[in-house]
């Protein structure tokens, strides 16, 4: 029993970073951190210089060692080498203004908006603005004086150096390397994912039926993160091994997605039915993260899984599952030659250049919006964080821009300033505790720096929560090695953090606001015109292998995006309503499931279906329905104009008998599904009927 629960948390763990980012990332952090730090304790004493002066040249390379977001290698060189560059002006700059608080005021503003601005210019402008935001930010936290400031040049330049190196060569990044772990933490997902169906066949309950929904929807993010990798880095990735692995990884997740649903349909079994299944998908996930050690001896699959399904499961789930448990037992394995990798991403198509459009005429554009915005919720900070405090006012406008930079409508912006705040709480509840524990030893205070540098920078990728509660942590360690109150500031610093949410949630509000209804809109619109293209290349229009993968994968596609645009507004610690949200994404995404499945059996079952015209015909009607109410959801004017609801959609008659039987009844089923759901999301507009 220890042992299948060691072997799940570790395949949990796997599956948490899929290409080995963030354990690459803390270990970047906290070299660069140590080396710098050496490096610099050395170069100070030889100048006579304070150390603290160099604490700008370990803080900018340590973020730049894990923040750039340049995809290939030789982009991500060309990045680093004008970090130290835009870092040491800005750190020269905040030096030369931190005393007048009109002129760091003003600079920061305008840093704020040009740091938004250039993001239209692409990752790697967007990732300088950023680092020159920050260098900034840490110029006033570090009030180096100015007589002083240059020596930030060599500080920064020789971190930037140290950090070059420990990225490029110490631990670098390797594309055959990373679509090795990412294929690995894949399978990890699945092992973990087919564990968790086993506990809900034998507990149930409805907190397990959630977390197997989080788990499908994270496994549709690593497979869509598998297929981009193989698309931007394979050395032939339309053809050979990259494009049969693409396909396997689908099939893959499609199967999963299968044995989810027929453990839900074994839901009323009896128990020692699903105490059997459950044993049977146990080997299929002990067989699965077994292949993650390349194990020879691991042997194949053991016992039958066909034997163990629930005989009361419908004819149709079990020929579905039988049909998903040969996939399963079948997955890409790790001890099979891997596609070629290449270095830097495949170039995009040479493409003749594309006739000039009309400008938008609705100003501000999106980008712009958006630097207004947090320029306006940084000015409130800045005011109401001087009136608290005039010497860390900086912290407020931090605040407002972080919140900023994950959001980009109103319920989004409210959702990020409360979790910045819950987090900040939390950071400031541990930065206590360490700093009481330390009790003034300073080896332990190295310690706990560096130790918390490593787990702040894990969490930096995806888990920002965690790393705004490691920041606290880190700060207090800072605070004590300088000989600071470091409790009374890190309160100060969760009363500035309160200051600037409330004021970027004011900005979101009264500012050009964008409403969250308006992108889910959008988005919904996205994805209900894929699900219809879909069907079109699927069933109406057949089209090559490639171009029905391409357009399975472009419904997956929009419906990432909308989670993303959902996700913050959605979740537990949302402190608005959600309950309508959460019921519109669970409808878009059981259309986004029932359009899948139904264009993989047209896909895999063509010679079955070839003459199965009626329902052509249906999936062409379909097709109609979703583009139309794609139309009515993509813009306000359309989506508060009243509509007539749909009518039910007549569905084929399908034959019950023969070898051919079931894919005909599956689709049928799946053609009706769509269609009662997208008649719900049509019932959510205005009904003309209705006053």
């Amino acid at each position: 029993m220890l042992r299948d629960r060691a072997a799940y948390l570790t395949e949990r763990l796997l599956a948490s970073d899929p290409a080995l980012e963030r354990l690459r990332g803390g270990l970047r952090a906290l070299l660069t951190a140590g080396a710098c730090a050496a490096a610099f304790l050395l170069l100070t004493r030889l100048l006579g210089l304070e150390y603290e002066l160099s604490l700008g040249g370990i803080v900018v390379p340590m973020i730049a060692a894990v923040a750039l977001p340049d995809a290939g290698r030789r982009q991500q060189q060309v990045t680093m080498a004008w970090v130290p560059v835009i870092a040491s002006a800005m750190l020269v700059l905040g030096s030369l203004v931190r005393e007048n608080p009109w002129r760091s005021g003003g600079c920061f503003l305008l840093i704020i908006f040009a740091a938004f601005q250039v993001r239209r210019l692409g990752p790697r402008a967007g990732g300088l603005g950023t680092i020159a935001y920050q260098s900034f930010f840490y110029a006033l936290l570090l009030k180096v004086p100015p007589p002083q400031a240059l020596w930030n040049l060599l500080f920064v330049f020789a971190g930037c150096a140290i950090a070059f190196l420990i990225r490029f060569w110490v631990v670098p990044e390797h594309p055959g390397r990373m679509l090795h772990s990412e294929l690995r933490a894949w399978r990890a997902r699945i092992a973990a994912l087919l564990t968790d169906l086993a506990g809900m066949l034998e507990h149930g309950g409805p907190k397990a039926q959630q977390r197997i929904d989080a788990q499908l929807a994270a496994l549709n993010g690593q497979s869509l993160g598998l297929e981009s990798r193989l698309a931007d880095f394979a050395a032939e990735p339309e053809d050979g091994a990259a494009r049969g692995l693409r396909r396997q990884v689908l099939r893959g997740e499609l199967a999963t997605e299968t044995a989810g649903a027929a453990v839900r349909a074994a839901g009323d079994a009896r128990p020692p039915e699903r105490t059997r299944f459950a044993a049977g998908l146990r080997a299929l996930a002990q067989h699965t993260g077994r292949d993650r050690a390349a194990d020879p001896a691991g042997g194949a699959l053991p016992g039958s899984l066909s034997e163990s399904m629930p005989e009361s499961l419908p004819e149709a789930m079990r020929w579905r599952l039988r049909r998903a448990l040969e996939v399963l037992a079948a997955l890409p394995s790790l001890r099979d030659a891997l596609p070629a990798m290449r270095d830097e991403r495949k170039p995009p198509p040479s493409t003749s250049p594309a006739p000039p459009t009309p400008k938008d005429k609705h100003w501000p554009d999106d980008t712009t919006r958006r630097a207004l915005q947090a320029c306006a919720a940084a000015l409130g900070a800045l005011l109401a964080g001087r009136a608290l405090s005039p010497d860390h006012w900086f912290w407020a406008v931090f605040a407002a821009f972080v919140v900023f930079t994950r959001a980009s409508t109103v319920g989004q912006t409210l959702s990020g300033a409360w979790r910045q705040v819950l987090a900040t709480v939390g950071g400031v509840g541990v930065g206590i505790a360490a700093a009481a524990l330390v009790n003034g030893s300073r080896n332990v205070e190295l310690a706990l720096l560096f130790a918390f540098v490593a787990a702040g920078f894990y969490a930096f990728h995806g888990l920002q929560n965690a790393y705004t509660v490691l920041l606290s942590a880190m700060l207090a360690m800072l605070y004590e090695l300088m000989g600071m109150d470091s409790e009374g500031l890190l309160v100060l610093r969760l009363e500035e953090t309160a200051i600037g949410a409330a004021s970027a949630i004011l900005a979101a509000r009264f500012v050009f606001p964008a409403h969250t209804r308006d992108e889910s809109g959008s988005r919904s619109a996205d994805l209900l015109r894929a699900a219809g293209k879909l069907l079109r290349a699927a069933w109406i229009e057949p089209q090559a292998d490639k171009e029905q993968h391409a357009a399975v994968r472009a419904l997956d596609r929009k419906l990432q995006a909308l989670r993303r645009a959902l996700g913050p507004v959605t979740g537990g610690a949302y402190p608005g309503s959600k309950e309508n949200r959460r019921q519109h994404l669970a409808r878009l995404e059981r259309i986004a499931y029932c359009v899948r499945h139904a264009c993989a059996l047209a896909i895999v079952d063509a010679r079955a279906l070839a003459q199965a015209s009626p329902l052509r015909d249906a999936a062409g009607e379909l097709a109609a329905r979703l583009d139309a109410t794609a139309d009515a959801l993509a813009s306000p004017e359309r989506r508060d104009e009243p509509q007539a609801p749909l009518p039910a959609m007549p569905m084929p008659e399908v034959p019950h008998g023969g070898p051919d039987a079931m894919p005909m009844q599956l689709a049928a089923r799946w053609l009706a599904q769509t269609d009662a759901i997208l008649r719900a999301v049509r019932d959510e507009l205005p009904d003309p009927g209705k006053p």
